[in-house]
């Protein structure tokens, strides 16, 4: 279970769930010494909702002698934050909580961060995070101050992922079994925490989290649905980081309702075409 860092956000779960975007454009400014040691430690004292390891570091470029590089998606900031885990399903879900839920404590903070699954030099940044061998460094997240205007590319990249468009309750959430839709109106108390699930980011906005409420109201199981031929290509399976940080944003906005819980892996039935993660248990 992760341990609660509430008190450390200075806005409300929801506004910063709602405020959170991907920048790419930063205004040059170096992140300082304090901050930067201030979302290193948050990261690395956070726990996510199995047991697997994660080291996280605030990488400056201009405490590095390696040229970290990525490929001129990003502008404007030398400061990053990268992560070693072991690439397993469990690390995986780990890495997309925590790192979820350190971006919105970097947001709360004023500062601006971007998902980075791809378009970064992987060599240079294993290098500087010293990877042993049974490790993997599957993304990367840039931080600092956003710029007041944005650039041409970050416009683009935004449109051609569709990252403002979100799919509707009745294509993700469901009640009992898949194929009933849950409404906001049955969720009840879970409303807000479910929303703020689906405006979670993913990989290319793909969205791949369903939710099944069972009918006594007492536990949420995740599935994962895959996006078909996506993902393949990066040697781990990036989905399940979209998992982990689906998971943050309803477990966050859960705890600040004051809806207790806890995560579990329960017995579930098969169901085709999905594949089951993991249960929030209420209680």
């Amino acid at each position: 279970m992760s341990i609660n860092n509430m008190q450390f956000f200075e806005k409300p779960v929801e506004d910063l769930i709602r405020e959170r975007t991907s920048i790419r454009s930063y205004n040059g400014a170096v992140l300082d010494k304090e901050t930067s040691y201030k979302v290193n430690n948050f990261l690395n004292s956070t726990k996510g909702p199995v047991d697997a390891p994660i080291r996280f570091e605030v990488i400056n470029a201009f405490d590095s002698k390696e040229k970290l590089g990525t490929y001129g998606v990003i502008k404007g900031t030398g400061s990053f934050i990268a992560c070693a885990i072991n690439n397993s399903k469990d690390g995986l879900i780990n890495l997309g909580f925590v790192l979820e839920k350190g971006i919105l404590y970097a947001t709360s903070l004023g500062l601006g961060t971007c998902w980075l699954g791809g378009t970064f030099k992987k060599s240079v940044f294993a290098k500087v995070m010293n990877l042993s061998q049974d490790e993997i460094l599957p993304i990367v997240s840039p931080i600092g101050y956003p710029s007041s205007s944005r650039r041409l590319l970050d416009t683009t990249m935004r449109f051609f992922a569709g990252s403002k468009s979100r799919k509707p309750w009745a294509d993700i959430f469901f009640e009992g079994s898949f194929g009933n839709g849950l409404t906001e109106e049955t969720a009840g108390d879970y409303a807000l925490p479910l929303e703020m699930l689906r405006l979670a980011p993913s990989a290319s906005n793909k969205q791949p989290w369903r939710v099944v409420k069972d009918k006594d109201n007492n536990r949420f199981d995740f599935y994962l649905e895959r996006a078909k031929g996506y993902g393949g290509a990066l040697g781990y399976d990036i989905q399940m980081v979209d998992m982990g940080i689906g998971m943050c944003h309803f477990e966050l906005t859960l705890r600040e309702l004051g809806l207790e819980g806890r995560w579990e892996k329960v017995e579930v039935g098969s169901d085709v075409g999905r594949e089951y993660v993991m249960s929030w248990v209420c209680r």
